[in-house]
């Protein structure tokens, strides 16, 4: 078993490496999903998680309580109009921890404070991610980091137990993707009628492709695709095999098209050795993933003046990111 140090400084590199995926990501995708209104009965709330409110007033208390303690940095981003980034970094964490936790009781996922307190003892002096700038005091240093290890361990748990089935297909660019996405919704038949059309043209093309995320390459372990629930069509960029996802407006950036049929999260599967060591580096994305479907499942509602809900990084993006990738709800098929 690995001594305390050596779980430390694996903590340390596996939040590194996810400020950097979640960065990449970030510049990259989002998600037409829970970027809706709270709604006129609650005007003053920032998110909504079941029975949990994060209201505005105290997303802008924690703020200016960390900016204000950076003064004169507090003017100056104001005056680089920062402070909305701010908002969204610190929602974000709010969020996704709140996320985590209802996720881990349900998992019987535990984390220990003491590792917290180990990892941000090892920070000490250190730069905090880029993104995480200007809201990262030491209370919401705390919750990132818990937020971090909760999804790792989630992850862990359901590494060699998440297999999807889909119908895919693959193009070169947003629009056709697009497209084929909005045609994939309309439920099975559609699908399996453009799958054909694909395959007949010589172009990649599958049907009924079952895949789990223990085997999966790097390019597939940070897409969507494990983190969409059945019945359900999602579009994405490919990452490339290192797993960094490509700019979205490259215009020879390729895009997968998905129609998920079957979502299973009980039958193991081996891992592949080849992919072990990247899956490894990104296990935090399943359990991110998997925390976002919980929000669904909540109705999790978003105030749209943060953004989006990227379902996949379990971040909020802005609202020019959130069409990077879209997920539709296909017609659900006859019995």
């Amino acid at each position: 078993m690995p001594t305390p140090s050596v779980r430390r400084y694996d903590t340390v590199k596996a939040i590194s490496r996810s400020s950097r995926l979640v960065a990449a990501l970030a510049a990259t995708t989002g998600l037409l999903l829970t970027g809706c209104s709270t709604g006129a009965g609650q005007p003053n709330a920032a998110a909504i998680i079941g029975d949990k409110v994060i209201s505005v007033a105290e997303v802008q208390r924690r703020i200016d309580g960390g900016l204000a303690a950076q003064d004169p940095e507090y003017l100056r981003l104001q005056s680089q109009n920062k402070l909305d980034q701010a908002g969204r970094g610190l929602l974000s964490v709010l969020v996704r921890l709140e996320l985590l936790e209802r996720l881990a009781q349900r998992e019987g996922v535990q984390v220990d404070n003491g590792m917290v307190d180990s990892v941000i003892a090892s920070l000490a002096g250190n730069s905090l991610p880029e993104e995480a700038f200007p809201a990262y005091d030491t209370q919401t240093l705390r919750e990132r980091i818990r937020g971090d290890m909760l999804a790792t361990e989630i992850g862990k748990k359901y590494a060699n137990r998440t297999t999807v089935t889909t119908d895919i297909v693959v193009t070169d660019s947003r629009d056709d993707a697009v497209a084929k996405a909005n045609q994939m919704a309309k439920g099975p038949a559609a699908t399996a009628q453009l799958v054909k059309a694909e395959a007949a043209k010589k172009r990649q093309a599958e049907s009924n492709f079952r895949v789990s995320f223990s085997q999966a390459s790097p390019v597939l372990a940070v897409s969507p695709l494990f983190a969409t629930g059945e019945n359900t069509v999602v579009a994405f960029p490919l990452a490339d095999n290192s797993g960094q996802r490509q700019q979205q407006a490259t215009p020879t950036s390729r895009w997968a098209v998905a129609y998920v049929h079957k979502r299973d999260t009980k039958t193991t599967s081996a891992a592949n050795p080849e992919a072990a060591a990247a899956q490894g580096q990104i296990v935090g994305t399943l359990g991110r993933g998997m925390a976002s479907i919980l929000g669904n499942e909540l109705g999790m509602r978003i105030n749209p003046r943060y953004g989006a809900w990227d379902l996949t990084t379990a971040q909020l993006v802005t609202s020019t990111l959130e069409r990077a990738t879209l997920q539709l709800k296909a017609t659900a098929p006859r019995s």
